[in-house]
Order: C-alpha cells, then structure tokens, then sequence
C-alpha cells in the first residue's frame, strides 16, 4: 500500500453510487454517465484473491477506506487505486465512509 498523490488529467473515472459488487460498476445503466478527473490518495494493491473478495463485497467497510478521499475541488475527485494483476482498476472514493460509496473505472 502507497500513499500517492498525483492527479493525471487523462485518467476520467465513471463513478457507480453505492455498488454491490463490480458486476454493477462494469455494467453501470446510470443516466447520467459523467466522467471525472481523479487524484490518487491513496494506492492498493491486492493478490487476485484479495481483490475478488474485495470486489464482491464492495459495501463491505475497510479500515483502508475509513476517513478518506471526497472532493479536492470542484473539479478532482480524490480516490483509493485498488489494483491486482489480471483485474481491472479500480477507484473508490468511500467520501470520508469506510466502504465503496462510490466506485469508478478508467473510460478516458
């Protein structure tokens, strides 16, 4: 786990509000399919073993989510990477909760 800061311009997340699990987040039917800039608070990386659980459980609550991210601004979204080889990356920004309020993938 690293704490990480950078905000990288290119990087345009889709958020999906309170997913279940990352079935909801790859086929997010949301309208309103808004894209946002994000800034990497902090990055984890898991096993795929870990990473499944993770992403089954996404409401589930962590301590590594507990207290973080929200709005940098008006226009950046600070997020937890959640990273494991072979899986897709993920963003999360629980807005200060311990659990996935809010989970994106990369579309840009």
């Amino acid at each position: 786990m690293t704490n990480a800061n950078p905000t990288n311009p290119a990087l345009r997340v889709r958020f999906t509000r309170k997913p279940v699990c990352l079935e909801d987040v790859l086929n997010n039917t949301d309208p309103d399919q808004t894209t946002f800039t994000v800034s990497i608070e902090l990055a984890k990386e898991l096993t795929p073993g870990e990473y499944d659980q993770f992403a089954n459980t996404l409401l589930e609550d962590r301590d590594w989510h507990n207290g973080r991210c929200g709005w940098n601004d008006s226009k950046v979204r600070s997020v937890v990477e959640v990273k494991a080889p072979g899986r897709t990356t993920l963003y999360v920004d629980p807005s200060g909760s311990a659990y996935g309020r809010y989970v994106g993938i990369n579309v840009a």
